[in-house]
């Protein structure tokens, strides 16, 4: 249980700063690893959620996997003790340096977006003399009735490949030999 006596040296202390209740954060993640385990299911953390060390190594010491949406946070990932293998690169718009910087780190896998996506890494892989591996972000054209600003789901945002697209990009997958 947090002290709350403590937080009066707080008064002294110069702003910002971050405050961690790490026990806390300890038993968060210690009930998730043991969740994840009984029901054989995989957890990312993300990055951009907070990319302090303790809390990233205390992440990846449980064998999480690492969800990153830029270059910089595959490799503060992989600084951080996670299994490359695990670390998976979503996000719009990735830089061609940033998919050379996770090609290089060798990462899991990248969340593709879009079909022009898939033909850029090809290229880039192939350019390396690498096979990139991907999985395909679709959307589920879902309305999850939240804030119109923060929507992904649906048809008419920028997120993911649309059902209108997805036999196409099936088919550049298959016809591209670096993914």
């Amino acid at each position: 249980m947090l002290d709350i006596t403590n937080f009066e040296r707080f008064a002294e202390m110069e702003t910002p700063f971050y405050f961690y209740d790490i026990d806390l954060f300890r038993r968060t993640i210690d009930s998730l690893a043991a969740l994840s385990v009984t029901y054989d299911i995989g957890v990312h953390y993300a990055i951009k959620a907070n990319s302090e060390e303790r809390l990233l190594r205390m992440a990846s010491e449980r064998g999480f996997g690492a969800d990153c949406v830029s270059a910089n946070e595959t490799v503060r990932a992989a600084e951080c003790g996670f299994d490359r293998a695990s670390i998976m690169f979503a996000g719009v718009g990735k830089t061609d340096k940033e998919i050379r910087t996770a090609l290089e780190l060798g990462i899991g896998f990248f969340n593709v977006e879009s079909i022009p996506e898939m033909e850029v890494i090809d290229g880039i892989a192939g350019s390396m003399g690498l096979k990139a591996p991907v999985a395909l972000r679709i959307n589920p054209n879902i309305d999850p009735h939240t804030h119109k600003y923060i929507t992904t789901g649906l048809e008419e945002n920028k997120f993911g490949i649309s059902r209108f697209e997805f036999e196409a990009a099936l088919d550049k997958l298959r016809s591209c030999r670096n993914l």
